[in-house]
């Protein structure tokens, strides 16, 4: 009777632990999949921005030879495929740089509202549904 008891004690303290890992596994997997949806925010948010210098880039030197600020912001937009740019976040100074303005300054600064996919992440960034991204380059006018 007593191997009994004492086989019974072995099988009821191994069947204790039966459940800890499930839950165990259940606190972690939250932790890591928040991990992940940072990870691939940060990803998509890290690619937009390199579009925008990409852009900006490519639109400045646009400016710089002179060409008027429609083609210039249009040249923006076409640098930048994979995010949609509205014309009225392209901001050329000054404003239609002519051949007179040789050797001064063209700045073309472009902004870009990249959406938060996940409403988990909206509550690490203030609640908001976007961040603002904004690139600009410098080049002199030619």
């Amino acid at each position: 009777m007593t191997q009994g008891v004492v086989m019974f004690l072995a099988m009821h303290a191994a069947r204790r632990d039966d459940g800890a890992s499930a839950v165990e596994f259940a606190l972690v997997a939250m932790i890591l999949v928040l991990f992940l949806l940072g990870i691939t925010q940060f990803g998509v948010n890290f690619y937009q921005w390199i579009e925008l210098e990409h852009a900006a880039r490519e639109g400045v030197r646009w400016a710089a030879l002179c060409n008027p600020d429609d083609d210039t912001k249009a040249r923006v937009i076409a640098a930048a495929p994979g995010i949609d740019i509205d014309p009225g976040d392209i901001t050329i100074q000054p404003s239609n740089p002519t051949a007179a303005m040789a050797g001064l300054p063209v700045e073309v600064s472009v902004t870009y509202d990249s959406p938060i996919f996940t409403p988990l992440m909206q509550a690490f960034f203030g609640g908001g549904d976007a961040i603002t991204l904004t690139a600009s380059a410098t080049q002199k006018i030619e």
